[in-house]
This record gives C-alpha cells, sequence and structure tokens, in this order.
C-alpha cells in the first residue's frame, strides 16, 4: 500500500477514534500503562503510541515516546492509562515534510504542506493498527509494561 494512502488511513482512523469516543462513556475503567519502543535495538524518540480497544465505542489511548522511546499512555487525562482489555496497538513517525517547490505561493504552500506527510522513519505496517500486528492486553489493578521491538525496512 503506497505510503500516502497509509498515512490518509492513519488519519481516517484517528478522527473515526475520536467520533466514537465522544459519545463513548467514561465508565470504562483504565489501568496505567507504560512501555519502550525500539528499533534495529535503538530507541524510537517522539512516535505517536496509540492503543485501539477491541471494544467498539471505546476511547483509544494515546502518546508519544520520550527520547528514551518510553511512553505513558493516557485515555481521559495524561497518563491516566489505557482501557482494560485487549487493544490493537499502532506506532508512527514520519519526518518532517518535503521542501516544497518555490514556484508555490503561500496559500498554496500552506495547504500542501498539510496534506503531504515527511519520509517514515519507521516501517509503515506499524502505521496502522490494522497491519502492525501488535496487540496488548490491558489487564485492571495492574501495572502494565510494554516491549515493541520494530523490525523491518523502511520504503523507498
Amino acid at each position: 500500500m503506497p505510503f500516502r494512502l497509509m498515512c490518509r488511513r492513519a488519519v481516517a482512523l484517528g478522527l473515526l477514534a475520536l467520533a466514537a469516543g465522544c459519545n463513548s462513556s467514561t465508565d470504562v475503567p483504565v489501568a496505567r500503562v507504560r512501555g519502550v519502543v525500539t528499533y534495529r535495538d535503538r530507541p524510537v524518540a517522539k512516535a505517536s503510541v496509540s492503543f485501539i480497544p477491541d471494544k467498539l465505542g471505546t476511547i483509544p489511548a494515546l502518546a508519544k515516546t520520550d527520547e528514551k522511546g518510553e511512553f505513558v499512555l493516557g485515555t481521559y487525562g495524561a497518563n491516566d492509562g489505557a482501557p482494560v482489555g485487549s487493544c490493537r496497538v499502532a506506532i508512527s513517525l514520519a519526518g518532517p515534510p518535503p521542501p516544497l517547490p518555490p514556484r508555490l505561493a503561500k496559500a498554496e504552500a500552506a495547504a500542501e504542506t498539510m496534506t503531504m506527510p515527511g519520509k517514515p522513519l519507521i516501517p509503515t505496517k506499524y502505521f496502522s493498527p490494522d497491519t502492525s500486528g501488535l496487540r496488548a492486553e490491558v489487564v485492571e489493578g495492574k501495572d502494565n509494561v510494554f516491549e515493541f521491538k520494530l523490525e523491518g525496512d523502511l520504503p523507498r
């Protein structure tokens, strides 16, 4: 699947998750979740980590990795954890958007910058919970710790 299409699907998935979350209840319990993301045995800094619960209508948990590749998920607030239960996991990280041609006007350049993803810095299969192959079981009352060792080649 082309990278641009994967990015559009990831954005669409995020918007759907937010829309579903707007109607969901805060009654779903959360448990502390933290972890680390590595690629080729090195920490992955500034990556977006998403835990998408299998239970429909449940708000996903989100986090950004720090310089050590470590993250703490939040669902209803910062660092409050992830919904209890089985979750699909997506991890994404792209560089800055490519430079724009000088012939574009400023308004066009601004619009184009918003639609052009940067070069992926991890394999794009991890960008979507449908293709990542990553899953996590969040257990209530437990300090859930996950290590995601990403593998594979970057697209050319």
